[in-house]
């Protein structure tokens, strides 16, 4: 858009902007300010600007833009320092990590355990089977659940000790 161009326009779209600043209930000095902001934007980008619709749209857009900055800058909420914004019953991070970690090594160490052992110390432990109901389903008298579950059960406590 030329010179000449922007400046036949120039009045209509400042009338334009400070309606829309004003809309948006904005007081008339901060309308016009924004107005002036709008003229100055325009200006500077007059070349790229290829129609009065869309130095008309831009002005619109612009004006919207700088009202919602100034309401931003007006309400702008403080942040009480006594008061703690991180939600205490979440761990911590390097909390978090830990039991992570923690978790992997007992995965590691249960997994090394023979077979039997791991089944036995799993049937009890988490699925709360009776020491029958786990004789019956791996074919081993009741005493022999008793006593490899008792030896799982020394061995994990045995790595827990060393580390």
């Amino acid at each position: 858009m030329r010179q000449s161009e922007f400046e036949d326009i120039a009045e209509r779209i400042r009338l334009k902007a400070v309606k829309i600043a004003s809309s948006m209930s904005v007081g008339d000095d901060e309308a016009e300010d924004i107005a002036q902001e709008v003229m100055l934007k325009l200006w500077t980008v007059r070349d790229d600007i290829s129609s009065i619709s869309h130095a008309e749209n831009l002005a619109v857009c612009i004006a919207r833009h700088r009202a919602i900055d100034g309401f931003r800058r007006q309400h702008t909420v403080p942040i009480d320092s006594n008061k703690s914004y991180i939600d205490e019953k979440q761990p911590t991070p390097d909390v978090s990590l830990e039991e992570h970690e923690n978790m992997e090594w007992l995965k590691n160490k249960l997994a090394q355990l023979p077979s039997t052992e791991y089944k036995i110390l799993r049937l009890r432990q988490i699925e709360r089977k009776t020491y029958d109901e786990i004789a019956t389903m791996l074919g081993i008298s009741p005493a022999s659940v008793s006593t490899l579950l008792s030896r799982a059960r020394n061995k994990i406590l045995g790595e827990i000790m060393k580390r």
